[in-house]
């Protein structure tokens, strides 16, 4: 999963461009509320559309989508799982 977890942080890093380094980011850094990335609802469908490309991977629904988009760990567990 690491290689996942490379690719998530790099898509993160440069699809929303993000003002951190890749080392920053933890598997447990969450994506919304304090201490997080910042993320908002634009970037959460930059990101889907990103996962798309790059993993070949979709998310189906916003049921989905709000499991999976806690955590950069989840959303490199889902896209595994998915593949």
């Amino acid at each position: 999963m690491s290689d996942t977890i490379l690719k998530l942080k790099d898509l993160l890093i440069t699809r929303l461009k993000l003002k951190v380094k890749a080392d920053g980011i933890q598997e447990d850094t969450p994506l919304f509320g304090p201490n997080s990335l910042g993320l908002d609802s634009i970037d959460v469908l930059e990101l889907i559309i990103g996962i798309k490309k790059t993993f070949g991977v979709e998310i189906p629904d916003k049921e989905t989508a709000e499991k999976i988009f806690i955590t950069v760990g989840a959303i490199a567990q889902y896209i595994e799982e998915k593949r």
